[in-house]
């Protein structure tokens, strides 16, 4: 069977558009069977291309959308700066990753060396992060198994698998400092990769500074999945 073109699927999405002024993504995607950020770089350029002004409410992007757009950014210009992406996709990086390094984290692409705004150097703040990486697996290697580095079916890359009890954890080790904490990009980072390796159950630890804003929001639970917040002190303290 005939594989379609890149032009022959951009003539079906632009047809889809025309005929439909107003669909949005998820129509797109349901009538065409194709996914438009592979396509295009975003539904703008999709509807630019068809010729149809794109509506207002469209224009709108929920946050996963706005993840996607910083993920396909990165993957499509490796090496952009913080600035170059908030540019490009009119999204501000630490309210949707938190970091620049956690959205080239979940790109899967390496993050470069270099001087960022402030003059800190890059290569500060990524050992910096492995050193409290380190700590943390070292911390969970004395109360079980550790399994670091666990690639997903879609080519995310989990910080560890953690077996204890019986019981076994999917991981995430964030290193945020300052205004940077814990939001519902994070949390619903760590859902995926715990739908995909069918974990029940999941950790983030990073420092008490970074612990979300809103109280009692440290014990999750989506679904029949329950994620905990915790930190280094807690680990060392009370195990997990």
């Amino acid at each position: 069977m005939k594989h379609k073109t890149l032009e022959e699927k951009r003539g079906k999405v632009r047809s889809f558009i025309r005929d439909h002024p107003g669909c949005t993504y998820l129509e797109i995607r349901g009538n065409t069977k194709i996914k438009v950020e592979r396509v295009y770089k975003n539904m703008r350029e999709a509807y630019k291309d068809a010729g149809v002004e794109l509506s207002k409410n469209l224009t709108k992007r929920n946050m996963d959308e706005q993840r996607r757009d910083i993920i396909n950014y990165i993957k499509k210009n490796p090496g952009c700066t913080v600035t170059e992406i908030q540019d490009a996709t009119r999204v501000t990086i630490p309210r949707v990753f938190g970091s620049i390094l956690d959205a080239y984290k979940q790109a899967n692409v390496i993050y470069p060396n270099r001087k960022i705004d402030g003059g800190v150097m890059n290569l500060d703040i990524i050992n910096r992060s492995k050193r409290f990486e380190k700590r943390i697996i070292g911390l969970l290697t004395e109360l079980g198994n550790v399994t670091p580095k666990v690639r997903t079916s879609t080519g995310g890359i989990i910080d560890c698998l953690f077996e204890c009890d019986n019981e076994t954890f999917v991981v995430e080790i964030k290193d945020f400092r300052a205004r940077n904490n814990i939001t519902m990009s994070q949390i619903k980072q760590i859902v995926r990769y715990m739908r995909e390796l069918n974990c029940k159950k999941g950790l983030i630890i990073c420092s008490k500074e970074s612990f979300p804003k809103r109280k009692n929001s440290r014990k999750l639970y989506v679904e029949d999945m329950m994620i905990r917040i915790v930190s280094e002190e807690d680990i060392k303290m009370k195990g997990v």
